[in-house]
């Protein structure tokens, strides 16, 4: 029943994130849902200390709010590329940066 009920969730509010009308900011949406499983499948699956992969993860929360916040007040209509490069570019370009930066420190050790 949880499950259900986060789904309705996610899908009532998923809309919200857009403020605005249009099939293109869905378009957006869809990349932003994209990137974010993609970067989630790329945390689960590397060989890291539980703090390396929360510190990635911190990271990959922190790019999305920052590029939601910076994106947010645009005319979607006027920067669809701006605003669609910066939500795929910076959570991707942080959290591998992030990674390649720290990769040392939390490896796994055989």
């Amino acid at each position: 029943m949880n499950k259900n009920r986060f789904l309705l969730f996610v899908g009532m509010t998923l809309p919200v994130a857009a403020f605005a009308n249009g099939q293109e900011v869905l378009v957006s949406l869809f990349y932003d849902l994209l990137t974010l499983i993609a970067l989630t499948i790329f945390i689960a699956c590397i060989k890291w200390k539980s703090a390396g992969k929360t510190l990635l993860a911190v990271v990959l929360v922190v790019s999305f709010c920052t590029v939601f916040s910076i994106t947010g007040k645009m005319p979607y209509n006027r920067n669809k590329l701006l605003i669609d490069s910066l939500c795929i570019g910076v959570p991707l370009v942080s959290v591998l940066a992030t990674f390649l930066i720290f990769r040392r420190k939390f490896r796994l050790k055989k």
